[in-house]
């Protein structure tokens, strides 16, 4: 088996024939970092930050996994809350969820009140 010479760049191992084509594909040139492919990329927070009137902001039960609601909660208002366990009895109807509903509620209440929030 051949034997290639490799150089690195960007922590990225490459074959020497092949570096041309790797700095233009990614946009490295020598010594200097490529630039984000995105803007997602160039600012991470801005996926997280969405205008909340938009109804695409709204958190949707049905998109997550039962701990991944249980994790929402855990930091949402008495509103969000209400609003979330409502979606969930009028589409997936997860019984996990919907028994806690009075407990998840007092829990917001509670972290409205400044009280430590218990645990979901």
């Amino acid at each position: 088996m051949p034997e290639h010479k490799m150089v690195t760049i960007g922590g990225i191992r490459v074959r020497a024939e092949d570096e041309a084509r790797y700095r233009a594909r990614t946009g490295e040139s020598a010594g200097t970092p490529a630039g984000p492919l995105t803007q997602a990329h160039a600012d991470p927070r801005t996926q997280e930050k969405q205008d909340p009137d938009t109804e695409d902001a709204l958190f949707d039960p049905a998109e997550h996994t039962v701990l991944q609601v249980i994790s929402h909660l855990a930091e949402a208002d008495e509103a969000e809350t209400a609003r979330v366990l409502d979606v969930e009895a009028e589409g997936e109807k997860r019984k996990g969820l919907l028994e806690r509903r009075e407990e998840f509620l007092a829990e917001a209440r509670q972290r409205a009140a400044g009280g430590s929030g218990g645990g979901a």
